[in-house]
């Protein structure tokens, strides 16, 4: 039952907020109240999991093993982030110069409402059990959040949109012909048991045509890369976390780039005992590690924030892509630690950024010098944030990333990490360059002063500090160690 109430709470809200029912004050309090709610039941799920780890849980069109609970906590995560950091930000956007809101505060009920639906989508993306599901999800997940990003109703918002909309589905359209593909090799092989059902076409994979499988696999690959954000099909990214609201493109970023990656993950447990494994493993790491050299150059000439870090996501999903493409058990785990460590970390760092535009009314970094002196408490978070993303000692991400760089010369392919290494650095520099010229030289313009609270301000100190210690002492801590060594069995081809 924990699952339904998990479903229903965020769908529920969503339909409330959007009629105008609850007032202003109400609308905050329910958005908390249901976010936390939902997280509870995660985490109690979770727990009970990590005791009974070869017991997956099935309940009609569900499918719920390790893997999906992972990814759930992700979500929930950033769910419960978004809901104790929205009051606070949305207050400011109406109030402020810069905000899209400040004329139209009746809209506060429709963004809850849509973001509570895209939370709910891709709660439904990792929790259903075939892949004809996955991909109505997924396709779910396009459409609800396009509103999000189109939500400024600007040229350049409309734009965003728009492009997104349009390259994600010719991407969701090649994966909607790999499933289609996927599913004739079924009916060949199989019969019309349990049509595209992930759990029993994992268990007779190897019956499945291997030109066929291939083929699917291209497509599948193809499709559900271009919603990942994998080069050279990441032409949306950039403009969609640009335009959308700063907790949208949170959320873009932290999770739902990172629930098409499980969809592909779940895919290639399918076709990966007849393709084998060389074929597969050359595809991800081929296309991450491409991914990170084609985001290199862009993060050195980018101007606008948030776009820099749109790039700063495509480096971290194409080290994704490489690391669960060795297909080793440190490689995977360390992957889907990077992917919860990723999360948190560049939702603070969304966060901060949509504040920094409403201190200085600019998304131009060129423009932004001084924040240590104008806003010192603005630029720590900043600093903290950029710190985090890059990988260095002692934040989350630098465990996660060592982890995948140390799997490459694991798994004898020096010359790659090598590679992996130095595309690293170049972001680095990129990164670092333009983050310290906005922290540091004398005030060029005004600001408006310190724009963050005390309630989100503890949220993003409390998301760096739990990936920290997460990633730090994920084997010492009670069930994220059994969580995360399961899971990454999953992603290896193993079936609970």
């Amino acid at each position: 039952m924990e699952l339904y109430y998990i479903l229903g709470l965020p769908l529920l809200f969503a339909v409330v907020a959007v009629t105008g029912l609850l007032g202003l004050k109400l609308l905050h309090v329910a958005d908390r109240l249901t976010a936390t709610v939902v997280f509870g039941l995660i985490l109690h799920m979770a727990a009970e999991f990590a005791m009974h780890p070869h017991e997956p849980i099935r309940q009609g069109f569900f499918y719920v093993d390790s893997l999906s609970i992972w990814m759930l906590v992700i979500v929930g995560a950033l769910y419960l982030a978004f809901a104790w950091t929205s009051k606070a930000y949305l207050e400011r956007d109406t109030n402020i110069r810069y905000g899209y809101l400040r004329r139209f505060t009746h809209l506060e009920g429709r963004f809850y409402a849509l973001s509570h639906l895209f939370v709910w989508t891709m709660m439904l993306v990792v929790t259903v059990d075939s892949l004809g599901l996955m991909w109505v999800t997924i396709e779910a997940t396009t459409l609800v959040s396009a509103l999000l990003v189109a939500f400024k109703f600007t040229r350049t918002s409309l734009e965003a949109a728009w492009k997104y909309v349009m390259v994600c589905t010719v991407g969701i359209c090649l994966a909607l012909l790999g499933t289609i593909i996927l599913y004739y090799g079924q009916l060949q092989a199989m019969g019309d048991v349990l049509p595209l059902n992930w759990e029993f076409m994992k268990v007779h994979a190897d019956m499945l045509d291997h030109d066929v499988a291939k083929l699917a696999f291209c497509f599948l690959f193809v499709g559900y890369g271009t919603k990942i954000g994998l080069a050279p099909m990441h032409a949306w990214l950039p403009d969609a976390h640009s335009e959308a609201p700063a907790l949208t493109s949170g959320l873009l970023s932290g999770a739902l780039c990172i629930c098409a990656l499980y969809v592909l993950l779940r895919a290639t447990a399918i076709v990966m005992p007849v393709v084998g494994l060389d074929f597969i493993s050359s595809m991800y790491v081929g296309f991450g590690l491409l991914t990170i050299a084609l985001a290199v150059p862009f993060v050195v000439v980018q101007r606008d924030v948030k776009r820099m870090l749109a790039y700063s996501s495509m480096e971290n999903f194409g080290l994704l892509a490489a690391g669960f493409g060795l297909f080793m058990p440190l490689a995977a785990e360390a992957s889907l630690l990077h992917m919860f460590n990723h999360a948190l970390v560049k939702y603070m760092l969304f966060y901060t950024a949509g504040t920094i535009m409403e201190t200085y009314a600019t998304k131009n970094m060129m423009r932004i010098h001084g924040m240590m002196q104008q806003a010192p408490k603005t630029a720590m978070f900043w600093l903290l944030g950029i710190v985090g993303i890059l990988g260095m000692p002692p934040m989350g991400v630098f465990f996660s990333k060592f982890y995948i760089i140390a799997s490459f010369f694991q798994a004898h392919h020096p010359y790659l990490g090598i590679l992996a290494l130095v595309l690293l650095a170049g972001m680095l520099i990129g990164i670092l360059y333009h983050a310290m010229r906005m922290l540091g030289g004398k005030p060029t313009r005004k600001a408006a002063g310190e724009l963050m609270g005390k309630l989100d301000s503890c949220v993003l100190l409390l998301m760096l500090a739990i990936s920290g210690v997460v990633s730090a002492f994920a084997y010492e801590l009670p069930y994220v160690g059994t969580l995360l060594t399961e899971a990454a069995k999953v992603v290896m081809g193993g079936v609970q």
